[in-house]
């Protein structure tokens, strides 16, 4: 997955791709690695890594640190894309909380 690939996906609306998305897409798949040996990898559990590409778990700061040694992309980067999910995801569960903005 690419940088294009979340912006055209924030742009029409959809969910952004989740951190699990790359993991699956870009790290076990185009390395042909299993879920357990990225976990042996990064030394987590393979519970872990499966509850993350199952979009069960969030990308922790820690795991951002793992998967930036892993990856070579910033942990800001890993952590970025699990905020960008986490608001689409709260927004579209949420609808608001009827806060008044403050007077302008």
């Amino acid at each position: 997955m690419t940088t294009r690939t979340i912006e055209t996906a924030v742009d029409l609306g959809g969910p952004p791709p989740a951190p699990g998305d790359f993991i699956r897409e870009d790290i076990l798949i185009e390395h042909g690695l299993t879920q357990q040996q990225l976990a042996d990898r990064l030394g987590v559990s393979r519970r872990s890594i499966n509850e993350l590409i199952t979009r069960r778990r969030a990308v922790s700061t820690e795991m951002a640190l793992r998967l930036s040694e892993l990856t070579g992309q910033s942990a800001e980067y890993w952590l970025n894309l699990q905020i960008l999910y986490d608001v689409w995801a709260l927004r579209t569960e949420t609808r608001g909380f009827g806060i008044r903005p403050l007077a302008s």
